[in-house]
């Protein structure tokens, strides 16, 4: 539960940054195009590099996704316990919201 509870409030930049790299990527070639600077053919670098952020990005959000169930099953295992009348620790901000 500790590493949902790390990383549950984190992430959400990925995609928008990814995007926005391949975004300037394609606007710099359109710029060497039009305006017959070659050197502008070397924004098309940061297309790669912006395929990465995003599948970056991605991969984190899908550990955050399986992190998530994980917790989602221990907070009902949890109140579970507590109608049967057991004690259980207080729950932190991150799984309380899982209610």
């Amino acid at each position: 539960m500790s590493e949902y509870e790390r990383i549950a409030e984190k992430g959400g930049w990925h995609d928008e940054a990814g995007w926005f790299l391949v975004i300037v990527a394609g606007a710099g070639a359109v710029f060497a195009v039009a305006a017959h600077k070659p050197v502008a053919w070397a924004a098309l670098l940061l297309a790669p590099f912006g395929v990465w952020v995003w599948v970056l990005g991605h991969r984190f959000g899908q550990r955050q996704r399986e992190l998530q169930s994980v917790a989602q099953e221990y907070v009902r295992q949890l109140m579970a316990a507590q109608a049967q009348g057991a004690q259980i620790p207080e729950l932190s901000p991150q799984l309380s919201r899982l209610l």
